[in-house]
């Protein structure tokens, strides 16, 4: 029934949005009227303007949704002593802009699923960007008794619905033990950092592994926890939304070692990779030290100037020389279909929030892709970040 009824609707929107010439050869008075309608608006168009779903924006019915896209250094790579405390200044800003939803660089369980059932296109892909995850996964699924990563997600799109806008404590680990079993570790985060510290415990939705387990996933050094999922239980949000994508790696990996050795030996490139603002940008998690520098590097991260160097040296590259087998037009090829689909990933679900804010916290290098594919949709503000973070 379900299929059927999607298909009754497919035709009734062909039917109303179809082009006069396809209506029936005598159409009736209301098919002429509209037919004359659409006949004004697309002489109204100029014939040498080519289509830009921008040119919608300023009539979408209410306001448009905004997106904030931060670019951050990977808190990965902050010494083992990182005092997250230095943070605090930019979750203030960040919390100001209030967001409704926050979407954070890492693959979601329907990304990681695909791409093991793919394992012979993606060799050791999943376990590559996703290993950990996979194992709380599957040892969340063998406590709830969840066989598969589809089933989970499932299951916890349900939990949500059915726990309403309060969730108990009970309620909360059981979405905890669920956000896990799908292959989403940083929302079981957000639903364990939402408890009160005296129900943060073992329990019959939480065996007492897992809940270690969990702890020591929610005290690594990652943005998507530091910033994202903090920020998501500060803001009273249920979860936050992986959007990452590597189903283009496949496309690399053949030419992966030729392109290295052709960087490698190209001394142009060398020269942009070693120029001091460049090299810069990329030691700005050493500067995370002080809660003073750490939002002056954020700022600084999030510059257009930062994102067009960034953007120019070490991708754009790629396309103004000849390399072995066009290695670098497949290098920025996958380096495009990445970020296009996580725009795509951001501009879903933000379906969730129409007319709302949605924060996106991405490697600094991402950012000036999303900016600019993200500006492209009919109903998308991109915000500028520095106005956030002043």
């Amino acid at each position: 029934m379900v299929g059927r009824d999607l298909m009754i609707v497919v035709v009734a929107c062909v039917g109303l949005f179809a082009s006069p010439f396809t209506q029936a050869a005598h159409p009736g008075p209301a098919q002429a009227s509209a037919a004359g309608e659409v006949a004004k608006d697309v002489r109204a168009v100029p014939h040498a303007q080519a289509f830009d779903p921008r040119t919608y924006q300023d009539k979408v019915a209410g306001p448009l949704t905004q997106v904030l896209v931060l670019g951050v250094p990977h808190l990965s790579g902050t010494p083992e002593d990182f005092d997250p405390a230095v943070l605090e200044p930019l979750l203030d800003r960040l919390q100001a802009f209030a967001p409704d939803l926050i979407a954070i660089e890492n693959l979601s369980g329907e990304s990681l699923f695909t791409l093991q059932a793919y394992a012979p296109v993606y060799p050791d892909v999943a376990d590559m960007f996703g290993s950990r995850f996979l194992t709380l996964a599957a040892d969340a699924r063998a406590v709830a008794g969840i066989a598969s990563l589809p089933e989970a997600e499932a299951a916890v799109r349900r939990a949500l619905g059915e726990a309403g806008a309060d969730p108990s404590p009970s309620q909360r680990r059981r979405l905890a033990l669920l956000f896990l079993a799908s292959g989403d570790p940083n929302s079981a985060v957000v639903q364990w950092w939402r408890l009160p510290e005296t129900e943060r415990k073992p329990g019959e939705e939480m065996p007492e592994a897992l809940a270690a387990a969990l702890d020591r996933f929610a005290a690594g050094r990652n943005e998507s926890r530091m910033i994202g999922a903090r920020l998501a239980a500060r803001r009273g949000l249920e979860r936050v939304h992986p959007m990452d994508d590597q189903s283009a790696v496949d496309v690399v990996l053949p030419v992966f070692e030729a392109l290295a050795e052709a960087v490698k030996a190209d001394a142009e490139i060398s020269a942009r990779l070693a120029r001091p603002e460049f090299v810069r940008l990329g030691t700005a998690v050493e500067r995370l030290d002080t809660p003073a520098r750490t939002l002056a590097t954020m700022r600084e991260l999030n510059r257009p100037e930062s994102g067009v160097l960034d953007a120019y040296s070490q991708w754009l590259v790629m396309l103004d020389r000849e390399f072995p087998m066009a290695t670098g037009r497949v290098r920025m090829a996958e380096w495009e279909s990445r970020n296009l689909r996580m725009a795509a990933n951001i501009r879903e679900a933000s379906a969730a929030v129409p007319g709302g804010r949605v924060l996106v916290v991405v490697g600094s290098a991402h950012k000036p892709w999303l900016d600019a594919y993200l500006g492209l949709m009919s109903d998308m503000r991109v915000v500028d970040a520095l106005e956030v973070l002043e």
